[in-house]
């Protein structure tokens, strides 16, 4: 009797044994994906960066509108000039001016000072 207890003792102990290897092989598996993970996005850490589950409010609400309008007539203005076929140059350019001209156009249109 207590030979079969020992047997049936040493075929568990061996599965747990297993049990514990196939365990430490996938905690290191995951661990080196992790890592490669992290080492290959770490040019990139930082860019893009969302914010999970901001609140939503009504000054967020207005300002989304106010820039979707200015962002419309930039496209409009922007529009209007490719379509006179103007030169490649005065084209690019519009754009530029257009896209470093924003911050400029946020505070003058909507008097909305960046602090506030």
């Amino acid at each position: 009797m207590s030979r079969e207890r020992a047997r049936r003792r040493a075929e568990r102990e061996a599965l747990a044994a297993r049990a514990r290897v196939a365990r430490a092989r996938q905690v290191a598996r995951r661990a080196r994906r992790r890592a490669l993970c992290r080492a290959a996005g770490r040019p990139f850490r930082g860019v893009g960066r969302l914010r999970r589950s901001r609140p939503d409010s009504a000054l967020r609400r207005h300002r989304a509108r106010q820039d979707g309008a200015l962002l419309i007539g930039l496209i409009a203005v922007n529009g209007l000039l490719w379509l006179a076929n103007l030169s490649l140059l005065a084209r690019g350019s519009a754009l530029v001016l257009s896209v470093l001209a924003w911050p400029l156009l946020v505070v003058l249109v909507f008097d909305r000072s960046r602090s506030s």
